[in-house]
């Protein structure tokens, strides 16, 4: 069920629950995007079908899920993720970083969550600023390289979308940011996916 037009796929899932006797439902896609997982929340909710999104937009983690829902994704949420970052980051003793986001849905969220972490820590956390991007608007990214050369650590956490990541690293590697010396961790739940992020 690839196709994730919104209609399309509420009717195809809606019309296997009616015509099959089915326990439970495992659901990957090549989306990536969000819409999918709440889709496949609304479809759990509505029905009391298990559904285990493993891949794709199915796997994007949604906080707080449907009332009612038996929705599992078998995905880390951003939080989890900074939580790791966080660990690696004290481990090797980086403690000066930046914040680097688009305005990707969770932007905020992701910066507070930042906050909270670097807050409540006894380490000595050097917070050099949060850059949030406008990636419309610059086709040629020469507003992007710019703006990427302002920011003053080697240590970058970026959130955003896959697709914006791919425009990010480019301007990076242009900007002769992205190669020794510097650190990038891209946190996000729709990364995912067989092709890698640009060099």
């Amino acid at each position: 069920l690839n196709d994730t037009n919104p209609r399309s796929l509420i009717v195809r899932l809606c019309d296997v629950l009616s015509s099959l006797r089915i326990h439970g439902v495992v659901f990957e896609d090549d989306a990536g995007s969000e819409a999918v997982a709440q889709i496949l929340d609304f479809i759990s909710a509505q029905t009391s079908v298990p559904i285990v999104g493993i891949n794709g937009g199915a796997a994007v983690v949604l906080t707080p899920k449907e009332k009612g829902s038996t929705f599992l994704q078998l995905g880390s949420s951003t939080e989890q993720q900074l939580q790791v970052i966080f660990e690696v980051l004290e481990e090797y003793d980086w403690t000066a970083f930046a914040v680097v986001t688009t305005l990707f849905p969770g932007y905020e969220d992701f910066v507070d969550y930042v906050e909270v972490l670097t807050d409540s820590s006894f380490i000595g956390w050097e917070h050099r600023g949060v850059l949030t991007l406008n990636l419309t608007d610059d086709p040629e990214g020469t507003r992007l390289r710019r703006q990427l050369r302002e920011v003053s650590a080697q240590i970058r956490l970026l959130y955003c979308s896959r697709d914006e990541a791919e425009a990010i690293f480019r301007a990076a590697r242009d900007a002769g940011l992205a190669g020794p010396g510097y650190i990038w961790f891209v946190v996000g739940t729709n990364l995912g996916g067989s092709d890698q992020v640009p060099e």
